[in-house]
């Protein structure tokens, strides 16, 4: 596809347009092609889903699209067990967003699920499936989601979605690195490779997504039920913390414009959290992407944000520098993950879910939030990019768990390329104090570690509110939510190296009512198989 490099004032301006008013505002040329081969080889993605709608995606493909006129798309949602058509409208797919489109849909009935596809040109895509929420104030009995993190491409196949479609799950929770921004690994050192540049530009990232939206197991987990998404780091750059690189990149401001524009391309969210983030493309807040998702009261959804409001990291401006006490002094009560507003926002939706009697609340951040340096203690021997060097703002985050009441919290992270299972302390470097909260930060989809075998039973007993770490299998974890208890299973892929490997689970926890501690359920003996 010959797509037009915007300026960043023209890119603004398309982006205003579509965020203020959408299609509708659009007044340049429309075409209506005829294709020769199937535009819609990147799939079908649904999310940000509501008690009455949920957002469509696709992303049309064509070396024969202009890159200047826009495309007219027809929409149909349908019942999921008949061909009879519920919602049905038009989309323009518009040039200066890469012929993307985010349909909106509203009007349906709640905790249902549907069907949906796009039409062009003659073409029509592949069906999706999706849902509706409960009604707010409705008692669900079940829940049951997925999350995952961590993808990237050269390090290996992703069998894990192959497993997670054949799971009967209500949603997926994405918690970042659906990319890495880096040049291929070498063929030697790659299950698979790529000959894309370093991402920099906007289409440089718009390139990479759709490298990584060809997989087929990827797009069929898409089509298989809505997604929550947040980002991490790679979606820009290694470690990159709100304005600033550790990689000394010397214009950031512009490769967050065209990493940020490219991630709401593809994926499914709404314009609103674009509109709350205009000013932001140019100083913070380029999209607004926490935000809380109700599954009636049985369970709160928090989706946050910790990469694009973060302070830089202690010693920033010598990344490699020992971290002595001239580092510690840097930390202050001021240093923040999450960022001032993303904080009193987070309070005020944890207050609400209380009020509400949600029975339970589940926090999607980046990383591992528990720390790993227990033995050190608070500021000593920890990683820069995660919750270890931001300690004061842990702590801030757990006084404002406490503080809101609500029952039965849940942390679910990504990033570290490992399964981590841990109690949240009220003091997270004392064990004894009260257990106030429950983690689980998933291993990658397909990211690696080198960590042994050896390292990690070592960090496991260095740490005693860690019951388990896992660096050596790659996967993704199911949560199946009930009023009485949670249940996490851990699955984990055999050999990442095969696209159809077979996919078993690890271990298996519970959290029960209003009883924070983690425990190992009976189940976990039982390995299962998914070819």
């Amino acid at each position: 596809m010959h797509s037009a490099h915007l300026s960043r004032r023209e890119a603004l301006l398309q982006l205003t347009t579509v965020a203020l008013a959408g299609a509708a505002a659009y007044t340049g040329p429309v075409i209506a092609n005829t294709f020769a081969r199937n535009p819609f080889s990147l799939g079908v993605a649904s999310g940000s889903p509501a008690a009455d709608g949920f957002v469509l995606w696709t992303r049309v493909i064509d070396p024969d699209l202009d890159g200047k006129s826009a495309l007219r798309i027809d929409w149909e949602v349908l019942e999921s067990d008949s061909p009879r058509v519920v919602a049905k409208g038009k989309a323009l797919a518009m040039p200066g967003l890469a012929y993307a489109v985010h349909v909106e849909v509203t009007g349906l009935e709640s905790d249902r699920w549907y069907r949906y596809r796009f039409h062009a040109g003659g073409a029509v895509s592949e069906i999706g499936r999706t849902r509706t929420l409960p009604d707010p104030a409705s008692n669900p009995t079940r829940l049951r989601f997925a999350y995952a993190s961590c993808q990237r491409w050269e390090d290996g196949y992703y069998a894990a979605y192959r497993s997670m479609a054949t799971e009967e799950l209500d949603l997926v929770v994405f918690v970042g690195d659906y990319i890495y921004e880096y040049k291929s690994r070498p063929a030697r050192d790659a299950v698979r490779t790529h000959h894309l540049p370093e991402a920099q530009t906007l289409q440089d990232y718009r390139d990479r997504y759709a490298l990584y939206r060809s997989d087929r197991l990827l797009q069929k987990m898409h089509a298989t039920c809505p997604w929550l998404v947040t980002w991490d780091d790679h979606e820009v750059e290694n470690d990159y913390a709100s304005h600033y690189s550790i990689s000394g990149t010397l214009d950031l401001a512009a490769r967050r414009i065209a990493a940020y524009q490219a991630f709401y391309e593809h994926m499914p969210l709404r314009a609103s959290t674009l509109l709350a983030g205009l000013p932001g493309l140019r100083e913070e807040g380029a999209l607004r992407l926490y935000q809380a998702f109700d599954f009636g009261r049985l369970a709160r959804l928090y989706v946050l944000d910790d990469r694009q409001y973060r302070g830089a990291p202690l010693c920033g401006s010598k990344p490699e520098a020992p971290l002595t006490e001239v580092c510690q002094r840097e930390s202050t009560n001021e240093r923040t993950m999450l960022g001032r507003a993303q904080e009193k926002w987070l309070a005020q939706a944890m207050e609400g879910a209380s009020r509400a009697g949600t029975e339970w609340n589940f926090i999607f951040q980046q990383t591992g939030f528990t720390p790993r340096n227990y033995a050190r203690g608070a500021g000593k021997g920890f990683s820069r990019d995660g919750w270890d060097g931001y300690w004061p703002a842990r702590q801030r985050l757990i006084d404002t768990i406490v503080a809101s009441v609500i029952r039965n919290p849940v942390v679910i992270g990504g990033d570290i390329h490992r399964n981590w299972v841990a109690n949240v302390h009220r003091d997270p470097y004392d064990v004894t104090s009260t257990v106030i909260a429950s983690e689980f930060c998933g291993t990658s989809i397909s990211s690696r570690n080198r960590s042994s075998l050896d390292r990690e039973a070592r960090i496991r007993a260095a740490n005693p509110h860690c019951l388990l770490t896992n660096a050596e299998r790659r996967g993704y974890g199911v949560v199946e939510v009930t009023a009485k208890r949670t249940k996490v299973d851990l699955r984990v892929v055999e050999d990442i190296k095969r696209e159809d490997s077979s996919v078993s689970t690890l271990s298996s926890f519970v959290v029960e009512r209003d009883q924070p501690r983690i425990r190992e359920a009976e189940s976990s003996i039982d390995r299962i198989s998914r070819g």
